[in-house]
């Protein structure tokens, strides 16, 4: 089963925290049917925003004021919650920047 969820345009200092929520937004259905638990998608969602503050702030130095839009496609199997597929958009930069922040961490993710 693949669930798709995007944190729509934040800003790059609130990121992580509605990466969190949209995330736990779209699986509380599944919570609720404990199709999957609710640490196992902390856990995910904790090693991710770990790599995209690697790539977004230490590597590229995006702003804190910059505007990004996350997306995400996720794959869930057996209570097992995977990571399938990210797109990242930032706003008022480039698309250059864009592509090669999403390239990098899906070379990180191994996606």
């Amino acid at each position: 089963m693949e669930v798709s969820l995007k944190t729509g345009p934040v800003r790059m200092s609130g990121y992580a925290l509605k990466l969190r929520r949209a995330t736990n937004a779209a699986l509380r259905k599944l919570y609720q049917e404990k199709k999957i638990e609710p640490k196992i998608a902390n856990q995910m969602l904790t090693d991710l925003n770990k790599s995209l503050y690697d790539i977004l702030i230490n590597k590229y130095n995006i702003p804190k004021d910059a505007v990004i839009n996350i997306e995400l496609v996720l794959d869930i199997s057996d209570s097992n919650l995977n990571l399938k597929d990210i797109n990242i958009s930032i706003y008022d930069k480039d698309d250059i920047l864009s592509g090669n922040v999403t390239k990098e961490l899906k070379q990180l993710l191994k996606l």
